[in-house]
Formats: C-alpha cells, structure tokens, sequence
C-alpha cells in the first residue's frame, strides 16, 4: 500500500501524518511519502530541506510540489497522488466549521471532489483548555 499524506506543519497536517503512519504499521508493509506544497515563490523550509538531503527516513519518502496559488493546492496535492500511483490520500483538517468553508470549501473538501483517489480526512487534536 502507498500513502500520500499532504501536510503544511500544521497541527492538522501532523495529525495526517501520524494517521497515514500508524495504519501503515498496522499493515507492517507500504509506502509512506510526505507531500508538503509550498507557494511558488516560498523557501523550503529548513526542516525538509534537511531530510531532502538525507533522502528522508527509511519510513517515509518526503516531496515538495510548488503551487501557483492557495486554490491550486488540492490539485497539486490530486497531480502528486496519481503521479506516484498513491492508494490513499490522507490530509488534515481543523475541523472549522465556519460560513466562509460552507461557501469555499477548505483544502480539504476541495480535494475529496478533485482527487481521482481515495482521500482520507483526519480532524485535528483539539487544543486542552486550561483548567
């Protein structure tokens, strides 16, 4: 099995991955590759710049795709998946739920209509409150 988790560091984004992770293991065999897609003009951040020079981890290969704009980002993240021949999509979600999402549709919603592949909506920790 090959998974293509989509991430952009956010806490939604790690949850994906640590999902994509844990039923890789629990299969004990697959692909695990980390799509992180950045603007254009943006820089690599340094933590993947690093594991592009290592060559990733003997679990996970790591990608970056470059978008023109936020609105292309699931049909990047869509491109990637059927370049790699992915058996799972798997992204993160803050779970809003606000007016502006409804009419829009998050990163997310969008890809589930785009994606020629199954995708996988994994909704983010919530914060702890204080006590």
């Amino acid at each position: 099995m090959k998974i293509l988790a989509a991430t952009d560091g956010s806490r939604a984004g790690n949850a994906a991955v640590r999902f994509a992770a844990n039923l890789l293991g629990r299969a004990r065999r697959g692909e695990l590759v980390v799509l992180t897609v950045l603007p254009d003009d943006a820089d690599l951040p340094e933590k993947a710049a690093a594991e592009k020079r290592r060559g990733g981890t003997a679990a996970a290969r790591f990608r970056v795709a470059r978008a023109r704009h936020a609105d292309e980002v699931p049909e990047v993240i869509s491109r990637e998946a059927d370049r790699l021949r992915a058996d799972l999509i798997v992204v993160g979600s803050e779970g809003r739920e606000s007016l502006e999402e409804w009419v829009v549709g998050g990163t997310a919603l969008r890809l589930i209509y785009v994606a020629r592949r199954p995708v996988t909506v994994v909704r983010a920790p919530r914060k702890r409150s204080p006590r």
